[in-house]
């Protein structure tokens, strides 16, 4: 009788995988995504800087009361707003595309997450130094110049208001950083050729996929 020696056979054998990410897994994405979230907010006060510099500041007249405009519809306020959404715009978008190629073994939603943290606090800490600038000076102004007298009030936005239970509200043109940030960093995840969005992670799978079918094919018929 014959033996079934077929039943000793346990399929392809499969190689040794490696790791499935370097630097941590998942744990050294978040710590990245901190660092990078750290990075950017930092240069938010750059931003803030760039800002101060470029828009105008809002001319006031001291009168007995306070101060009032210079003109019935100042220019500088809707000034103001506009370069801070264009500057936001293109920090965000340049925050994106650093991230995309400088940090590439750690793309994904992890790293997304603290691109959009990052930007957000940048986009606060641009509005908190660009108006901060000057503002000393501009508040002793109103309480010692005579009348008549023309102050100028730093650059500010009209989207940021004092709450009782928090210091300011974020909203607005704050948000346009982390806008830009994040559309950016979408639109490159929709054109990656790479499901995971890591090349070299996306590679080596297919390399040993490759290896598996060859093994498999190498077996008995």
């Amino acid at each position: 009788m014959l033996s079934d020696d077929t039943s000793q056979y346990q399929g392809p054998i499969e190689p040794g995988r490696p790791a499935s990410s370097g630097g941590g897994g998942r744990g050294g994405d978040v710590l990245w995504a901190l660092a990078l979230a750290a990075v950017i907010g930092v240069l938010g006060l750059g931003l803030g800087l760039l800002w101060h510099a470029l828009a105008p500041t809002l001319p006031l007249r001291i009168v007995e009361d306070g101060a009032v405009y210079t003109s019935p519809e100042p220019e500088q306020l809707a000034a103001a707003e506009g370069w801070f959404v264009l500057l936001g715009l293109g920090f965000g978008l340049l925050c994106a595309i650093a991230a995309w190629v400088l940090l590439p073994a750690r793309r994904g939603p992890i790293q997304l997450a603290g691109l959009l943290l990052g930007t957000l606090i940048a986009g606060w800490a641009a509005w908190w130094l660009g108006h901060d600038v000057g503002l000393a000076a501009y508040q002793d102004q109103l309480k010692n110049a005579p009348v008549d007298t023309i102050v100028h009030r730093p650059v500010d936005l009209r989207a940021v208001k004092k709450l009782t239970f928090f210091p300011y509200a974020i909203g607005g043109a704050l948000l346009i950083p982390a806008l830009a940030a994040v559309v950016t960093y979408a639109l490159a995840a929709a054109w990656s050729r790479f499901p995971s969005l890591r090349r070299h992670e996306d590679e080596q799978e297919w390399a040993e996929h490759d290896d598996d079918q060859f093994i498999a094919g190498a077996g008995p018929s």
